[in-house]
């Protein structure tokens, strides 16, 4: 790897007060941290369904999947959802509250998801999406999640409306 700061080579070490091997510049000393990824994203509901996307792109092509993707420079978690939604599922979105934080660790991401009520009717698959569909919560389609995620936000959904409760953020540590 080269330093992003002044183009030498950089090498694995323990940086002074560190307790993490690091790239750190030869020259310059830069310490280059490798931060998790942060995914936003949404769980649209409109008429007591659910909305849900068919992927046209891996991973997970041809799963459905939470309109959701890699947070941007310069945006709030919030502005990125929403984007997320514009994009793959040309909706528009009145978030609620945060539904879900779920960390993966061992690939370094950490997901943010809404609950959003959909306020747009001309809803439909964008560049990366193969179908929209909206989804009685008995007809989820279980088998074909994409990812554990999203399994794990629409069951705490589901588990939240058959049991009336309201405005709960799940976590899955």
């Amino acid at each position: 790897m080269h330093c992003t700061k002044c183009g030498n080579k950089t090498e694995l070490v323990v940086p002074d007060g560190d307790n993490k091997t690091r790239q750190v510049c030869t020259v310059c000393g830069h310490i280059h941290y490798i931060n998790p990824n942060i995914i936003v994203g949404i769980l649209p509901i409109k008429d007591n369904k659910i909305l849900l996307c068919k992927r046209a792109i891996e991973p997970g092509f041809g799963k459905w999947t939470l309109p959701s993707g890699f947070m941007e420079n310069g945006e709030s978690l919030e502005q990125g959802a929403k984007r997320e939604a514009k994009e793959e599922a040309n909706l528009q979105v009145k978030i609620l509250h945060l539904q879900t934080t779920y960390s993966l660790p061992k690939i370094g991401q950490v997901y943010m998801l809404y609950l959003s009520e959909i306020v747009n009717d001309d809803f439909a698959p964008m560049d990366e999406t193969l179908e929209v569909r909206l989804f009685s919560i008995q007809d989820v389609p279980w088998e074909n999640i994409a990812f554990s995620s999203v399994t794990f936000a629409l069951e705490k959904y589901v588990d939240d409306y058959n049991n009336g409760v309201k405005n709960q953020c799940y976590s899955n540590y």
